[in-house]
């Protein structure tokens, strides 16, 4: 259940998060998947960061996926970050986490209301970058490519402002 939904206030999530940044240099925000009515589907759960852009002049970072692999991965890419590596978006990554390659690509501004809530009370202008941590299946095929299992696309919507890569070319900067 988020704080909110637990009955705190709004102020109180907010000066929450920011001693949790504070504190650790980051925090991470996790939504639980829903069913939605209007579209009669599971919307995915997912976990974000906040905090790196303001401790470290790096992008936040975004993970759909079901909470316990999601918060590994943003807790992974904040630890890396902290520790100096930086992340390009439209490259491929081979074994970021264990054997699986990720690839990065920039989140649409136009999301945050929806997908980053939370980074608001940390910037409320809206302006801090974040990145969108992406994974292949099994089979190393990647959401968007030719082959690509139907349920990996709904599970993993890419969130450009295209709904597609927008720096990832296959063979020259990305798998």
């Amino acid at each position: 259940m988020c704080d909110m939904c637990g009955g705190s206030s709004t102020e109180d999530v907010r000066r929450k998060l920011m001693r949790q940044v504070a504190e650790h240099d980051y925090t991470m925000v996790a939504v639980q998947a829903e069913h939605d009515p209007y579209l009669d589907r599971v919307q995915p759960g997912f976990v974000y960061s906040v905090g790196l852009w303001c401790m470290h002049r790096a992008p936040e970072v975004i993970v759909i996926a079901p909470r316990p692999l999601a918060a590994e991965l943003v807790r992974c890419y904040a630890e890396r970050i902290i520790a100096g590596e930086t992340f390009e978006p439209g490259v491929g990554y081979d074994g970021f986490f264990g054997d699986y390659p990720v690839m990065f690509e920039f989140v649409g501004p136009r999301l945050y209301p929806e997908w980053l809530a939370s980074g608001f009370f940390l910037y409320p202008d809206g302006e801090f970058p974040v990145l969108q941590m992406l994974w292949p299946d099994e089979d190393r095929v990647w959401p968007w490519q030719a082959g690509a299992d139907p349920r990996l696309r709904a599970a993993q919507p890419v969130l450009t402002d295209s709904g597609a890569p927008e720096t990832w070319l296959s063979g020259i900067t990305g798998p």
